[in-house]
């Protein structure tokens, strides 16, 4: 069972060996959400179900989202994983993989990712972005994922983008550029450290979701400096891909 007492890479092992289970519970369940979908008589919609995972008693949320009518018969499916700390404190978490090389001659490998929500980022989601009180702690992640999808860019946070990152202990910090707007983020690599940097080994990458800012709700200064770290992120990963990348068998770290 997942704990806030487990390592990053335990994490994700844990997430990674559930995602079977998940995958056959996601197409059990797709005929019952689209009958269920086909009754809602406002878009965008979506229907989830709980699922606790019986061996791990890992708990689950998995759901189901159509932007229209015209794509009912075809709703995104997603999930995310539910953990509580001793505190009860929520956390909503995934999981994902990234190219990832820690020096320049370091060989390229798959990063292990957990990408950790709060409560708080949430909350400013719904009242930044969504404007619906209606909507529970749960309905609020599942619209957050549907409409944000896979698309994380990780941007340096600036002045220019938050001009209280002194105050907020946000240097040298990086946030996510997403569809809806900005995700600031804390975030920490777990592994070994060598005399010979290029010898390091890197198990796995923590980022903590905190806060969001709407893009309809930006200044044109932040709009700006989002946008500018943005393209040179895409730019930086183009040539890495033609001159670091290229031919690489990558390596997902054992």
């Amino acid at each position: 069972m997942l704990t806030t007492r487990m390592s990053c890479k335990e994490m994700f092992d844990n997430l990674v060996a559930d995602k079977e289970k998940i995958d056959l519970k996601e197409k059990y369940l797709l005929s019952k959400a689209i009958k269920e979908l086909k009754k809602k008589n406002s878009f965008p919609a979506h229907v989830k179900y709980e699922y606790k995972i019986p061996a791990t008693r890992n708990n689950y949320i998995i759901f189901f989202y159509a932007a229209n009518r015209h794509s009912v018969e075809n709703p995104k499916v997603n999930h995310f994983c539910e953990l509580f700390d001793d505190n009860n404190k929520r956390f909503i978490l995934k999981w994902g993989v990234s190219p990832y090389s820690h020096c320049e001659n370091s060989k390229p490998t798959l990063l292990r990712q957990i990408h950790a929500y709060t409560s708080h980022f949430f909350q400013r989601y719904k009242e930044r972005f969504l404007k619906d009180e209606s909507l529970m702690a749960n309905d609020v992640a599942c619209r957050y994922f549907s409409r944000n999808g896979n698309d994380y860019f990780p941007i340096d946070i600036t002045t220019d983008i938050n001009n209280n990152i002194e105050k907020y202990g946000m240097v040298g910090k990086k946030g996510f550029v997403v569809t809806d707007g900005f995700c600031c983020t804390n975030s920490c690599l777990e592994g070994t450290l060598s005399e010979n940097r290029a010898d390091d080994k890197v198990d796995a990458m923590l980022v903590i979701f905190t806060t969001f800012i709407s893009k309809n709700e930006m200044s044109e200064k932040q709009y700006e400096s989002i946008k500018k770290g943005k393209t040179e992120l895409i730019s930086k990963f183009l040539n890495d891909f033609e001159t670091k990348y290229k031919g690489e068998e990558f390596v997902l770290y054992k």
